[in-house]
């Protein structure tokens, strides 16, 4: 494996050009971190680029956008460091909330809850509470330095781990053929996660309308075990296999 790297963003983000002979897939590996942004305190937001020869599609998977949902940053660890199939590109994403995950604190250090804070379906809301939405639509440098990079990367696939409530989340989903394909590899129940009324102000919201790729919320349960954190590594690399 190529030694890590970390670089600017601007530095071309596609995989290079197919080998025309690749001897093993462990072989062709490659991986690069990137600082997407940085939070309130000034602490970097970083990918992770892991990607093999010839891959063409590429995966997001985010860890935690609540400081305190820290089990699918589990995953992501998981996935640093797996043997990736042929045709496999992964943008790993621990936090985006560094602040907040320094803190184990869910919303970010001015006190926003990041997944309320995307200029779709925005309102202004909660004020004072952990769910606050913020004072305007993207108001925080976590929630412009995302959207910057998924437009950047514009990936076929974005999953964004989140706790605890248990299912792979169908409301307003762009593919319920993804949908039902991750329930299925992760054996999780589909369930529609609407904010107890309607949400607003979310990553896959913003990422759906905006993007053309799909976002999907996974919702893993209060307590993972370290066989299903490996269980549910195994299975995005399924997922992200062409």
């Amino acid at each position: 494996m190529a030694a890590v790297a970390c670089v600017a963003l601007s530095l071309p983000l596609a995989p290079p050009s197919p080998a025309a002979t690749v001897a093993a897939v462990r072989a062709s590996v490659h991986e690069t971190t990137v600082v997407i942004g940085t939070s309130v305190e000034g602490r970097p937001i970083r990918a992770v680029h892991r990607w093999t020869d010839g891959a063409t599609r590429s995966t997001v998977v985010v860890g935690s956008i609540h400081g305190d949902e820290r089990a699918g940053m589990r995953v992501v660890r998981r996935l640093r460091t797996a043997v990736l199939p042929a045709g496999v590109d992964l943008w790993l994403v621990r936090t985006m909330n560094p602040d907040g995950t320094a803190a184990d604190r869910r919303t970010n250090t001015h006190g926003v809850d990041l997944n309320r804070n995307f200029p779709t379906y925005w309102e202004r809301a909660g004020a004072g509470t952990e769910t606050w939405s913020g004072p305007t639509a993207a108001s925080e440098p976590e929630t412009r330095a995302a959207m910057s990079f998924l437009r950047t990367v514009a990936p076929r696939t974005t999953l964004v781990f989140h706790q605890p409530l248990f299912g792979v989340d169908s409301y307003r989903a762009k593919s319920m053929t993804l949908v039902r394909r991750l329930a299925r590899l992760l054996d999780l129940p589909v369930r529609s996660f609407d904010c107890s009324g309607g949400c607003h102000g979310t990553l896959t919201d913003w990422h759906n309308r905006h993007l053309p790729g799909r976002a999907v919320t996974i919702e893993l349960g209060p307590r993972v075990p370290a066989a299903a954190v490996a269980r549910y590594a195994d299975a995005l690399l399924r997922l992200a296999t062409p």
